[in-house]
């Protein structure tokens, strides 16, 4: 019986411990890279090991002037996305490290067009679509403010593929009025400006 006892007693020591290690817990909130682009982040999961969903970037810009002889027009459009795993590790009493790994990817389009109103020239045209799916490691640091405000910074090592297309018009380009294609392709890896993330986050 005693025996019986001591099980059933460590057992539930070793569950409240357990519980008491691993939190449940969300965190939304706001992020910067370069200071000049950000987006939002939501993370799900315990205070060890998180789920990461971050949209880093979604802007557009479209913009039209006229003059006698032309009108040029520029249009942009681009967002990014990541979906990703996040582990912690405590440092200090408000202090955190963090590592993990993030899926990414990001879509961009522009455009830009110059016709003239003289037939003497002709129309420019330069227009570009690309995709860039990606891998991300995350490697940083967490500091609580209080039990529900946290800053972070972190550095994303990338490793993407970029593919797409190019299509110009126009004697600036050497082809007059017809178009010429291109396909992009190419590999990207290492760190950058934008490999920096700075993050304000709620938990609740």
């Amino acid at each position: 019986m005693k025996k019986y006892f001591l099980i059933v007693l460590c057992v539930s020591i070793s569950s409240i411990l357990m519980a008491q290690e691993t939190q449940k817990q969300k965190e939304v909130g706001l992020i910067f890279s370069n200071l000049d682009n950000f987006g939002l982040t939501y993370k799900t999961g315990n205070n060890k090991a998180l789920w990461r969903f971050t949209t880093l970037f979604l802007n557009g810009e479209n913009d039209e002037s006229k003059k006698d002889a032309f009108k040029r027009t520029q249009n942009y459009f681009g967002f990014g996305v990541k979906v990703g795993r996040e582990y912690r590790i405590p440092l200090a009493e408000n202090m955190e490290l963090k590592y993990g790994t993030d899926l990414s990817f990001q879509y961009s389009r522009s455009k830009y067009e110059l016709d003239y109103t003289d037939p003497d020239h002709s129309d420019q045209l330069d227009e570009r679509t690309i995709y860039q799916p990606g891998l991300n490691l995350v490697f940083g640091f967490n500091y609580w403010l209080s039990d529900n405000i946290v800053l972070g910074v972190e550095l994303l090592p990338e490793f993407s593929y970029k593919t797409g297309e190019i299509i110009e018009k126009g004697n600036y380009y050497g082809n007059g009025d017809n178009d010429l294609k291109s396909d992009v392709s190419g590999f990207n890896y290492g760190l950058s400006n934008n490999s920096a993330l700075l993050s304000v986050a709620y938990k609740f």
